[in-house]
C-alpha cells in the first residue's frame, strides 16, 4: 500500500469527496486552519489523481484476472 503524505491525502480528499479548491478551502476556515492557494490545491489534486488512477488500474487488472482464472478454472473442473 502506498504511503501518503498530508498534501496527497488533502488532494485525494479533493477529488473523492471535498470538490475543489473553493470547498476545501471553506472546510479548512472551519476548522480554524490556513488557507492554501488555490493553485497549489490544483497541484495536489492533480498528483493525488495520478496515484489514484495507477491505484485503480492495477486494482481493476488484478481483479479481472483473478475472474478469468476463477472462470478457466470452473470450465475446467466441469469438463
Amino acid at each position: 500500500m502506498p504511503c501518503f503524505d498530508v498534501n496527497s491525502k488533502l488532494g485525494t480528499a479533493m477529488k473523492v469527496g471535498l470538490g475543489r479548491p473553493v470547498k476545501v478551502n471553506n472546510f479548512l476556515t472551519t476548522q480554524n486552519i490556513s488557507l492554501i492557494a488555490n493553485r497549489n490545491l490544483k497541484k495536489m489534486e492533480a498528483r493525488a489523481g495520478e496515484a489514484i488512477k495507477k491505484i485503480s488500474t492495477a486494482s481493476s487488472n488484478k481483479a479481472a484476472v483473478y475472474a478469468y482464472e476463477k472462470e478457466m478454472d470452473s470450465r475446467h473442473s466441469n469438463a
